[in-house]
């Protein structure tokens, strides 16, 4: 076996929850900082035991995955093996989004939609676009499909730098994929469920990245990539930097009010959108990717 170890996307860094299969089993595992080990957590839910521990304390995540691998002996994997068995990192209680966060995403669903104004004005509100996008059976991880709607003629990927939350502590990141058909939308604002909920239409991975490793959340490149039968038909990229509000505002929105379990997520608004004559095919192959956070990668399926 070739034990070389590539970083995944590059820039991996302490400390990185990652779920994959190996064999019949699913294996949770922690990445060291120097991304050559693997220490295996074998039949266990770590986050899920994170979130028990956060009712009684604040320890923060990084410090209670430390105490996981500490005395353990790590395992070195084939890269390419490995991330072909990466699965979703966490199973989310809830998945929230919000939106028309950048100026590229207000543009874009101005262009969709016959009724012009409004999402010019949810973005210089003081309200921020919240919705509900649904629960952790709905949601996929990497090498999994990612669906577009039987109905719709106009479906893409949204690359969508996401929070992750122990009551409202913000704990983690993770790379989401908020897919969305714009002609549904468009059509009508009041249609934006069935636009946003269906199935597999949200993926997350390829890591739980620890709060602190990532030094600026409000500067991280985002990047997608679309290919078609193995030729790339789009790419754009991106930066949190280039989003209108602060996460601690889209916070303090989501859980205003609203009773919202530890361990949900929120997808924090789409800056990367392909052209207004371009939809996701069956087949398609989708890559985003964030600095320091990896690269998740799905394939489309026609509904």
């Amino acid at each position: 076996m070739d034990n070389s170890y590539k970083c995944f996307g590059c820039l991996v860094t302490f400390l990185k929850l990652v779920r994959f299969m190996e064999g019949p089993s699913a294996v949770s595992g922690i990445v060291d900082q120097d991304g050559v080990h693997v220490y295996d957590i074998l039949g266990s839910d770590p986050f899920g035991e994170y979130l028990l521990l956060h009712e009684v304390d604040e320890t923060p995540l990084e410090t209670f995955l430390e105490s996981l691998i500490e005395g353990r002996t790590p395992r070195i994997y084939q890269h390419d093996w490995l991330e072909r068995q990466f699965i979703m990192p966490i199973i989310p209680s809830e998945v929230w989004a919000a939106g028309v966060t950048y100026k590229r995403s207000v543009d874009a669903r101005e262009d969709e939609t016959d009724v012009k104004g409004i999402y010019d004005m949810v973005y210089e509100s003081k309200r921020p676009e919240i919705l509900f996008k649904g629960l952790g059976y709905r949601t996929v991880g990497p090498n999994s499909v990612i669906c577009i709607r039987s109905d719709a003629t106009w479906n893409v990927p949204e690359p969508e730098f996401t929070l992750v939350y122990a009551e409202k502590r913000v704990v983690g990141y993770m790379i989401g994929n908020d897919v969305s058909s714009r002609d549904i939308e468009g059509a009508n604002p009041l249609y934006l469920p069935q636009a946003k909920v269906f199935q597999n239409s949200c993926a997350i991975g390829p890591y739980l990245v620890t709060a602190d490793e990532v030094r600026d959340p409000k500067n991280v490149g985002i990047r997608l990539t679309i290919q078609r039968k193995g030729k790339v038909v789009f790419t754009g990229e991106t930066s949190t930097s280039n989003m209108k509000r602060s996460f601690e505002e889209l916070t303090e929105h989501l859980f205003r009010d609203n009773p919202v379990p530890r361990g949900s997520i929120m997808l924090t608004g789409v800056g990367v959108v392909p052209p207004d004559d371009f939809t996701l095919q069956d087949g398609d192959f989708v890559e985003i990717s964030m600095d320091g956070m990896g690269t998740m990668r799905n394939y489309v399926n026609q509904l």
